[in-house]
C-alpha cells in the first residue's frame, strides 16, 4: 500500500500547528485509515485491551475516558494489556474476526503488533453508575460508523458496510455509562465475556 497525505489532511493539521512529526503522524494514520478498507479491514477510533486471549475494544468519542478504562482493566487483571489505544483495526474473515495493534496509538503509545480474537466492543459514556447493556444491530452499526473513517464513494463505503455488517451479525456489542472505578472494569469483563 502506498500512503500519500491526502489535501484535506494536509489542511487539518496546519490549523491545529502540530509539530512536523505531528503532522507526519496525522497525515500517515489518516492515510492508512482510508487504505486499508480495499483490503478487507477497517479502524475503530477505540482503546483495546487483551485478556485470556480475546480482545475488547472500547470506544467513543475523545475524552470519554476510553484509555481510562482499559487503564483500569490493567490493574484489575495484571495479566492483560494494551493491543492499540487509539487506532485498533479489525479484519473480519469467514471464520474469524480479529482485532490488531497498529502504530497509531495515540497519545500513549501503547500498541503491539499482533492480532487477537475480537470478544466484543462496547461504546463508553461517562456516567455516576457502572451500567452496560447489549445494543440492536442497527444501533451497532450507527455506533461503528459514528467511530471509523467513511468512505467518499460508493465502492468503498460498500465495502465498509459489509465488512460492518459481519461484525454487528457476529459480535456482541454493547454501551455502557462507566465511572472511574475499578468496578466499572470488572463488570465491563462479566458481562462482555459472557458470564
Amino acid at each position: 500500500m502506498t500512503v500519500k497525505p491526502d489535501p484535506y489532511d494536509e489542511a487539518r493539521v496546519v490549523m491545529d500547528r502540530p509539530s512536523e512529526n505531528e503532522r507526519e503522524y496525522i497525515c500517515c494514520s489518516a492515510a492508512f485509515c482510508r487504505g486499508i478498507i480495499p483490503y478487507g479491514r477497517f479502524f475503530l477510533h477505540a482503546s483495546a485491551v487483551v485478556y485470556e486471549g480475546g480482545a475488547y475494544l472500547f470506544s467513543g468519542p475523545s475524552g470519554t475516558g476510553k484509555s481510562t478504562h482499559t487503564e483500569l482493566w490493567r490493574e484489575r487483571f495484571p495479566q492483560s494489556y494494551i493491543l492499540n489505544d487509539d487506532k485498533p483495526v479489525i479484519w473480519p474473515e469467514e471464520n474469524r474476526i480479529t482485532a490488531w495493534g497498529t502504530p497509531f496509538a495515540g497519545k500513549t503509545n501503547l500498541q503491539v503488533n499482533r492480532g487477537v480474537p475480537l470478544k466484543g466492543i462496547c461504546f463508553l459514556k461517562q456516567g455516576d453508575e457502572n451500567r452496560i447493556w447489549p445494543v440492536t444491530e442497527d444501533t451497532a452499526l450507527a455506533l461503528l460508523l459514528n467511530n471509523t473513517y467513511r468512505p467518499k464513494n460508493n465502492d468503498g463505503m460498500n465495502r465498509l458496510l459489509d465488512m460492518m455488517e459481519q461484525i454487528v451479525t457476529r459480535i456482541n456489542i454493547y454501551e455502557m455509562t462507566c465511572t472511574r472505578g475499578m468496578e466499572a472494569a470488572e463488570l465491563a469483563y462479566q458481562v462482555m465475556k459472557g458470564k
